[in-house]
């Protein structure tokens, strides 16, 4: 085949799809690609040269790599669906009118003002940052190192992906479609074992794209489609293309993210949770660099991103092009693009003659290779234009004129995900890689990530593997295999710092700047653990998480400090294997679906009603449109009907935990400051819950339904909470106990009426029981039907007024509103949250969460008494016998009643002998309202001392206003409860 090569793109070759063109822009400027291509594949073939800058020294970057081990090419990107402000151009498939942005460089990236710190590089080395902004201090220089870092601006605009979210099970997940990955499917094909095969490419095939080879006498690119296609087709097997495995956890869990492609380009991604029995890592190796003075340049570029350019994409990285090795793969390279049209004018070797096997091979085609030599320096800033090579033979540099260098200086598998679960990576002294020799039960690793250098070793180890996983499931393979036809990669020399050339120029991590200077800077400040190395210098630390600069870095790091690199070790790997959006990881859970709106039963007649609906947890009426024109109008009337007639108040949302058995009673006893066990049936009681700390952890009450029958009443924001922690003790450390829990808050429907009408408006619906005041006590509990609607009514108080709370099963919630409001010769209104929680204001009834902190104990409540009378034990009792719950300073809850002015919830109380702030302060108020019963502005607040200084006048700062208070006992309605027992 004759390629020739027009530009940067070749006129032939490639898979792509040269009768679909696609329209693209780079920074403004219009370029075409086709079907097929990847951004980074594109935007070579457009005869770009840079793409990004460096971190630190804001040098010009072109592309290094072609996919997740590219630490140059993150770019933002603008398809048809979204924006997204920092991808890799290589993992980035061309779409149809995409925009695509550099991420760095001001004004533009070909010419950038940051680069003058390459002045002050002297300066700049590793850990500056640690020695010169501490002075005069930190905050001085944030907001700038802020400004230069990062990579993109978040979008504006809504994002029109959609997002889905799977979970699956499997037997066997084969980590990658490569050859050794399809090899592994195919001879699992037919076993009846559930395999998934996920790849990272939108097509399977792995390196069978672009390397020529052969498979019992098929065109790898031709097998590879053939055995995928047969994979895809089989009922058993799972086939998910474009899909890279972030993470792998205990119990061989793994997350899985999928991008789902089409001609606008992302049109969405799942988020899958696979848990499999049985693992094949086959997730392939990644081509290493060599370092030597100024291998940063744009143009240089890792031996096998060019070969994948070259065969898969029909894209020439280069036309001189220059290769760079101490293996035999880079002289693949070499073969391919000389057989491509590309003028290869040298392959320099650092090994011997006798060590190349592809030596004569190449010098037939007319390529000059110079082996046991070295590339000293390059020459060109904005794209390479000549290496300088020095030879062992001989003293003097020759200057070789190309404008790229195909890179090679050995392979890293790629044994992340073997890492996530905790293997240690041994070093491979034979072929200078790190291996994870010793998996986890139930892993394989095949071809590259098990250092296969030759590919029918690959395809040997994948038939191995599965015949392993067939013996341990019983089950039976097809016994296919494949014979492969094609050149090894030979033999590894290791080679790490060169003789020659200026160590302040060579560099480790191009994206972060970490130079050989910088290393050995960090050995000789003895910076000599590995992980420490990492901090100090910010190798590995960029969004390619070191592919390439690792081992070089860890090889320094072994030579600079006298030890063995398998001494040094290596990092530790965390997921995600590569970057993941927090909005894919989020999901669907956005808007409505980040928390699912909680609806009251009867939510259409309060609709009807004119309630405006707020969020409190649920969907819950604030005040209703049809009792007042305003909200502080329609507020004021519903606490005028509660307080002089009868109010109706759907509590819905309220906890309901039924826990039932014969240990019931003294199970709930552990959990509540008072004593549950001694409660008897059709009796109700208050009390509140605490952490092991003795910290209040929720409040409600308990009703005793009948012998070992008990309903449990938390608030409405902890209901699932309590439920689980009741739970959580059960089974961990009460698992004796004869106890079942169930949470039925959604069963039942609560209706409160309160007020002095509400026993007649109760004896209107006709209860199937005695509702008088002598037959129906205060704190206790009938069942019967009310309204003909079978009920459990609790005559329980939050408001301070005579109150009934009906609870009836949740469908009846609707009918049971419209009956209490249709007997309209009691006139009884809706109604909302907020003249609910001024009403219990009034009468000193707590709020959990807003008159509680996370400091807040019973003590300091007032429950002292409670406290003291029991001798059994509950959670948190020796809690409050330590000294932090009994100091004289604590946060103590009283009441605030406004001398003058009006109080506001929040509001600081300034500290005793202070008239005016700024000064210390020694309490907050934490519920305050204008009460329309005593005509004055009150409040609860949690102040030092509290209990002792009832009647001491305080100040109060709300906003700007000083506001005169007197302390006082937080029961500011009805103190002698002569309306609540009525």
């Amino acid at each position: 085949m004759n390629h020739r090569n027009s530009g940067y793109r070749l006129t032939d070759g490639g898979l792509v799809d040269r009768s679909q063109m696609l329209d693209f822009s780079f920074n403004g400027v219009a370029m075409k690609g086709y079907a097929g291509d990847t951004l980074a594949s594109a935007l070579l073939a457009n005869g770009v040269n840079i793409v990004a800058r460096s971190f630190k020294y804001r040098r010009p970057r072109g592309f290094f790599g072609v996919g997740a081990e590219d630490p140059n090419s993150a770019v933002a990107v603008q398809d048809g669906y979204s924006y997204e402000p920092a991808l890799r151009a290589g993992q980035v498939w061309l779409a149809q009118g995409m925009k695509v942005r550099s991420v760095g460089g001001w004004p533009r990236v070909e010419f950038d003002l940051g680069a003058v710190t390459q002045l002050f590089s002297g300066m700049l080395g590793a850990g500056f940052y640690y020695k010169t902004f501490k002075w005069p201090f930190w905050a001085l220089f944030e907001p700038f190192i802020r400004k230069a870092t990062g990579y993109g601006a978040p979008a504006k605009a809504t994002n029109d992906r959609t997002v889905q979210q799977r979970h699956a099970v499997c037997d066997v997940l084969i980590i990658g479609a490569g050859p050794a990955g399809l090899a592994a499917a195919t001879a699992l094909r037919g076993s009846g074992l559930k395999v998934v095969v996920a790849d990272d490419q939108k097509e399977p095939g792995g390196s069978c794209r672009w390397e020529s080879a052969r498979f019992d006498g098929v065109p790898a690119a031709e097998w590879s489609r053939h055995i995928a296609t047969q994979v895809a087709a089989d009922a058993d097997c799972t086939l998910l293309a474009g899909t890279t495995v972030t993470g792998a956890y205990e119990n061989e869990m793994f997350t899985l993210v999928q991008t789902i492609m089409d001609e606008q380009g992302v049109r969405g991604e799942r988020i899958w949770k696979l848990m499999a029995r049985y693992v094949v890592l086959a997730s392939g190796m990644v081509d290493r660099p060599l370092m030597f003075e100024g291998n940063d340049r744009p143009g240089v570029m890792l031996s096998s991103a060019v070969r994948r350019f070259i065969g898969e994409f029909g894209v020439s990285p280069a036309r001189r092009l220059a290769v760079y090795t101490n293996n035999d793969s880079a002289y693949l390279t070499a073969l391919q693009a000389k057989a491509a049209g590309v003028d290869v004018v040298a392959i320099v070797d650092t090994r011997p003659a006798n060590s190349a096997i592809y030596l004569n091979e190449a010098r037939a085609v007319g390529i000059t290779c110079y082996c046991e030599s070295q590339i000293e320096s390059t020459r060109g800033y904005r794209r390479l234009e000549a290496i300088a090579l020095r030879q062992a033979a001989t003293p003097n540099i020759v200057w070789i004129f190309c404008d790229g260098v195909a890179v090679s200086g050995g392979w890293t598998p790629a044994i992340q995900l073997a890492a996530h679960r905790g293997v240690k990576p041994e070093y491979d002294v034979e072929r200078s890689m790190f291996l994870c020799k010793d998996l986890p039960a139930g892993w394989f690793a095949v071809g590259g990530a098990n250092g296969a250098l030759d590919l029918q070793v690959a395809l040997d180890q994948a038939h191995a593997a599965a015949h392993a996983i067939a013996e341990a499931t019983v089950t039976t393979l097809n016994g296919q295999r494949f014979i492969a036809s094609a050149r090894g990669f030979g033999a590894i020399r290791a080679f790490w710092l060169p003789t020659h050339g200026a160590s302040h120029r060579m560099w480790v991590d191009l994206q972060n700047d970490v130079k050989v200077s910088d290393i050995s800077l960090a050995v000789q400040e003895n910076y000599v653990s590995v992980e420490h190395l990492k901090r100090y210098t910010t190798l590995g630390m960029g969004t390619d998480q070191g592919r390439t600069s690792n081992v070089n870095g860890l090889a320094l790091l072994a030579a600079l400090s006298g030890c063995a690199i398998s001494a040094v070790g290596t990092t530790s790997f965390r997921p995600p294997y590569t970057a993941t959006s927090m909005r894919s990881i989020a999901g669907a859970r956005s808007g409505d679906l980040y928390r699912p709106r909680r609806y009251l039963p009867a939510h259409a007649v309060h609709i009807a009603l004119g309630a405006v609906v707020l969020d409190f947890g649920w969907e819950r009426p604030d005040w209703y449109r049809s009792n007042g024109d305003d909200r502080e109008a329609a507020v004021r009337a519903e606490m005028a009907s509660v307080r002089n007639g009868v109010g109706v108040f759907d509590a819905s949302s309220l906890g309901k935990i039924e826990v039932t058995g014969p240990d019931a009673a003294a199970f709930l006893a552990r959990f509540y400051v008072s004593n549950i066990a001694t409660l008897k049936p059709g009796r109700v009681r208050y009390s509140v819950m605490l952490r092991e700390d003795g910290v209040i952890f929720d409040d409600g009450v308990v009703t005793c339904v009948a012998e070992n029958h008990y309903l449990a009443s938390p608030t409405s924001g902890n209901a699932e909470v309590v439920a689980a922690w009741f739970e959580r003790w059960r089974q961990t450390e009460w698992p004796q106990s004869r106890v079942a829990i169930a949470q039925v808050t959604s069963n039942w429907a609560s209706i409160a009426i309160a007020g002095p009408k509400a026993r007649e408006l109760l004896m209107r619906l006709e209860p199937g029981f005695d509702a008088s005041g002598k037959a129906f006590a205060h704190m206790e509990f009938r069942e019967g039907p009310v309204a003909g609607i079978p009920a459990r009514v609790a005559r329980i108080s939050f408001t301070g007024e005579l109150q009934f709370e009906i609870s009836v099963p949740a469908r009846y919630a609707g009918a049971l509103m419209q009956s209490l409001l249709a007997e309209t010769a009691l006139t009884p209104l809706p109604i909302g949250m907020e003249a609910w929680l001024r009403l219990r204001l009034e009468k000193g009834y707590i709020h959990l969460g807003s008159d509680t902190n996370g400091r807040t104990t019973p003590l300091d409540l007032g429950m002292g008494d409670i406290v003291s009378k029991r001798k059994d034990d509950f959670i948190g009792k020796r809690s409050l016998e330590l000294s932090f719950a009994v100091d004289v300073r604590r946060e103590q809850l009283v009441g605030l009643i406004a001398t003058r002015g009006v109080l506001e919830t929040g509001g600081r109380i300034l500290a005793k002998a202070h008239v005016r702030p700024p000064c210390p302060t020694e309490g907050y108020v934490t519920s305050a309202c204008e009460s329309p019963s005593l005509q004055r502005s009150i409040g609860l607040a949690l102040l030092e001392q509290g209990h002792q200084r009832t009647g001491e006048k305080v100040r109060v700062l709300c906003g700007k206003n000083l506001i005169e208070c007197l302390v006082c006992e937080p029961t500011f309605y009805d103190p002698k409860n002569e309306r609540l027992h009525a």
